[in-house]
């Protein structure tokens, strides 16, 4: 127990509160890096700067890892891992959180990538309201080729939801661009394009199922709850 919250520790920019709870029959398996299950509780964890979850809570049923690999600064899943991952997981954030998360480095990298094609717009600023009914408001600023150096101001508000645990789905889009109220159909056309492209199977290319099984949002947070499987790696079986 003391290991795996050290890992945390460790690998984290601030920990909260951490719980870490590792069932093993027989015992001495541990000392082999097997056990039964693992439950993991961590509250107000900082993964990196910027990255914050209010909560995260992990299940994992019975697993096999290099003890020796665990216990570098800089973990690498591939050598850890010596069995089959499956494990279940759910994680809090508040509005606060997911505000901070995209003004971070790495969300800002990931919004330059996601419109790096694009020569016609340039997103400013991005500000994310969560609202009752699994519903989310977003405010941002944005600059178009056609308009030079102007700042405008687009509004958007629509619900979110998940279709068989893999795809992101977008509905019941409103906005408004500089206080004029957008085309309802034409905003839904945009964000229909934009569910096809945001799917979980595209990690299925590295080995990776994940499945979002709970998604709940109302005015002060986001909860997500799901399930992950990974399959052990060549070198893994080989080293067996």
């Amino acid at each position: 127990n003391n290991s795996l919250t050290n890992v945390i520790r460790n690998n984290s920019e601030n920990v909260g509160d951490v719980k870490v709870r590792v069932n093993a029959i027989p015992t001495h398996s541990l000392l082999k890096g097997e056990a039964e299950s693992i439950l993991i509780s961590i509250k107000d964890w900082e993964l990196k700067p910027q990255i914050k979850v209010e909560l995260f809570e992990l299940e994992v049923d019975r697993i096999k890892v290099n003890l020796d690999e665990l216990k570098r600064k800089n973990i690498d899943l591939d050598k850890i891992l010596e069995s089959n991952l499956n494990l279940g997981w759910r994680t809090v954030l508040t509005e606060k959180d997911l505000n901070n998360i995209l003004k971070s480095s790495y969300a800002q990298e990931m919004i330059k990538s996601f419109t790096k094609d694009s020569d016609e717009f340039e997103i400013v600023d991005l500000k994310l309201n969560l609202l009752p009914n699994n519903r989310i408001g977003i405010d941002s600023q944005v600059k178009l080729a056609t308009r030079g150096d102007e700042i405008l101001n687009v509004s958007l508000e629509f619900k979110v939801g998940i279709i068989k645990g893999h795809r992101l789905n977008i509905t019941e889009i409103e906005g408004s661009l500089n206080g004029r109220k957008l085309s309802s159909t034409l905003l839904q056309g945009f964000a229909d394009n934009f569910n096809k492209e945001l799917t979980l199977k595209n990690l299925e290319k590295q080995g990776i199922i994940v499945r979002i099984l709970r998604l709940n949002l109302d005015e002060n947070s986001i909860e997500i709850a799901g399930f992950i499987h990974k399959q052990k790696t060549k070198n893994s079986l080989d080293n067996n």
